[in-house]
């Protein structure tokens, strides 16, 4: 079953949405969001409405890796299914990063849990980054 543009665009509007707010809960601006993605303001915050087309699948790249979000919640929010826009992901042999990978896939978990878990995964991420740096 094929989903209609006008879904997809709700869905896609919804997933920027929600990447927007978490960018701001980590204290960004539009400006910052720029900075980091080189998507201008004008296109997200259009983005965040039903109006118009579907974006370029190269401006939906740009934004999710500047925001640090896997394309994968793009392409969902989008209705591709077309896996060859995606990379082989690297094998995960750590058993407890398997196990966050399969909570942060499984739709019984609330979105609140998952957010909070990717936000400690970032500031850690972070954290040792700057402890390597020192």
């Amino acid at each position: 079953m094929t989903v209609p543009p006008a879904v997809r665009r709700a869905r896609f509007a919804a997933f920027v949405s929600r990447a927007l707010r978490e960018a701001r809960s980590r204290g960004m601006t539009d400006i910052d969001i720029k900075a980091a993605t080189g998507i201008p303001p004008s296109t997200f915050h259009r983005w965040q409405t039903t109006e118009g087309g579907l974006p370029k699948w190269e401006k939906v790249e740009a934004f999710c890796a500047g925001l640090d979000i896997p394309t994968s919640a793009a392409a969902a929010a989008l209705g591709i299914s077309d896996r060859t826009r995606e990379p082989e992901p690297e094998p995960i042999e750590d058993p407890d990063l398997r196990r966050l990978g399969r909570i942060l896939r499984d739709p019984a978990v609330p979105e609140s849990e998952k957010q909070a878990i990717r936000h400690t995964i970032r500031m850690l991420s972070r954290a040792t980054r700057t402890e390597a740096g020192d």
